[in-house]
């Protein structure tokens, strides 16, 4: 069965010269990056990484980020990118929480890692200046060459990636993914479904510890093309990157989209050929301009870490529901269920449930979390609530957690945020549930302003009444500065109510 690591090294002898990432200015062959690659695998070899290793990753955007990704695929061991933001307990519940024994860490979590001992010098290796006696990375680029492991050992089904994932009590969550489901993800979801070929030339612009850029970054390079890494997203960047480089393909989190929308008039994208936006539903004003000012395939689609994209569609095509996120991918079989886990008629609102080709593996030692996850017939239940139309299109509500539960009646966040967002002012909004000792839980507002002030609280209240049914209506309005998001854009909505808790 083919590896990740093979897949790409055969490009170092059928296309060596190639670019396989530029950064920086520095474009950086599929001959020099293998180099290293084979270099940095033999180095950690020699520390004792071994088929079945855990390394920690804490690493930016950057050719060390990739160097260190297929040394682990070459080596068979299996990689936890995490965030270089990650501080306190929860620096060490992460590393505990995956087993890792090894650690490849920027110079700055060296420091903390050492000074806290959560890790042995002697299985840490450090990017940029070292702390004290642990190995440096270029140092292992420098170990001599030794047979130190059995490559050909190493299978597609081994463990790869550990992602972790919390939901609103903090607690990690390491999902699991083998190379087969980073092979099937690259290939089924990524080139095949968007018809991607070697002359491609692909955009990375979200944090590389992110599932969504392992992929850009990954995928490119299996097939043979070009991948271009930004070290963090701006709007200068992202725009210089695509015109500059040529990007003909890359995915964008939609706040990125949103963030790119007074630029676009002035630059000339004509190179691009797909965008794909991910990770959030675009507003339908932003998605409308976004149209207008584009001239290429603008997909949208809709996933879950544990599957990976199951929807999407191009909405420039004709006939397209553009208030849905799309049909199924063609290895993608989806139902609608209720609380019981059986099947909703179409237009039936009820918890999505998925079976994809490119599932993840599991949770890290957590197997009554995974088979609770699952159905005997191999669908994941994703926690999202939506709907099928007759005409096959998903509509995504939100979260079965994130349904607020007033007065008896379930309200779905999803369709105040939509009618809210379109009121005169607002930027961004989000909906939730507060609670209230006579309905349960009330209606909150949340929103930001374009101007950085708030708007009149009857204005609100005018355009909800004139949109929402009673039971949707919000009871408060609070303005804030800014929403708390992740670092893909999502809305955190627990972080929120912390600071109303706060309040």
């Amino acid at each position: 069965m083919t590896t990740v690591y093979q897949l790409i090294n055969q490009h170092k002898y059928s296309t060596p010269d190639k670019t396989a990432i530029y950064y920086q200015g520095q474009a950086v062959t599929y001959q020099a990056l293998l180099d290293d690659v084979d270099a940095f695998a033999n180095g950690l070899a020699a520390i004792g990484v071994e088929r079945g290793s855990k390394i920690a990753l804490f690493c930016g955007n950057n050719i060390e980020f990739a160097t260190a990704l297929l040394a682990a695929a070459k080596l068979g061991a299996a990689l936890a990118p995490l965030p270089l933001t990650l501080k306190g307990q929860a620096l060490a519940t992460a590393l505990s929480q995956i087993d890792c024994q090894f650690v490849i860490a920027w110079q700055h979590i060296s420091q903390i890692l050492l000074s806290r001992q959560l890790i042995s010098p002697n299985n840490l290796v450090t990017i940029g200046v070292k702390t004290a006696t642990e190995y440096g990375f270029n140092e292992l680029l420098a170990v001599p060459e030794q047979s130190l492991f059995d490559y050909q050992a190493v299978t597609a089904n081994d463990d790869f990636i550990y992602t972790l994932t919390s939901g609103s009590t903090g607690q990690p969550k390491p999902i699991v993914f083998s190379q087969q489901t980073k092979i099937n993800r690259a290939f089924k979801a990524t080139i095949e479904h968007y018809q991607l070929t070697p002359k491609d030339v692909v955009l990375v612009a979200t944090p590389m510890y992110h599932s969504l850029a392992q992929r850009s970054i990954l995928m490119p390079l299996m097939l043979g093309a070009t991948a271009v890494v930004l070290p963090k997203f701006s709007v200068a960047a992202w725009l210089a990157a695509v015109e500059q480089q040529k990007i003909t393909f890359l995915f964008a989190v939609s706040s990125q989209l949103t963030a790119l929308l007074p630029e676009l008039d002035k630059v000339k994208l004509n190179t691009l050929r797909v965008l794909v936006s991910s990770s959030a539903t675009l507003p339908a004003e932003d998605k409308g301009q976004l149209l207008s000012k584009l001239d290429c395939q603008f997909h949208e689609c809709y996933g879950a870490s544990e599957l990976g994209v199951v929807t999407d569609f191009d909405i420039t095509q004709p006939n397209q529901v553009v208030t849905s996120v799309g049909k199924p991918l063609p290895f993608v079989d989806i139902k609608i269920v209720n609380n019981n886990r059986q099947a909703l008629p179409y237009g039936q609102v009820g918890e999505i449930a998925c079976r994809s080709a490119t599932l993840f593996k599991g949770y890290y030692k957590l197997p009554e979390k995974t088979q609770a996850s699952m159905d005997t017939q191999g669908y994941f239940y994703t926690g999202d609530l939506g709907f099928i139309d007759a005409q096959g299109f998903l509509h995504f509500v939100g979260r079965s957690n994130e349904v607020i539960k007033s007065g008896g009646i379930n309200v779905y966040p999803r369709d105040i945020e939509l009618v809210m967002s379109q009121c005169q002012g607002i930027e961004e909004c989000a909906a939730l549930g507060m609670p209230d000792r006579q309905f349960g839980e009330v209606i909150y507002l949340i929103y930001t302003t374009a101007s950085g002030q708030p708007i009149a609280e009857m204005s609100l209240i005018k355009h909800a009444i004139s949109e929402l049914t009673d039971y949707q209506l919000p009871r408060k309005y609070v303005y804030l500065a800014q929403l708390p998001k992740s670092s893909l854009g999502k809305i955190l909505k627990p972080e929120i109510k912390k600071q109303l808790q706060a309040m």
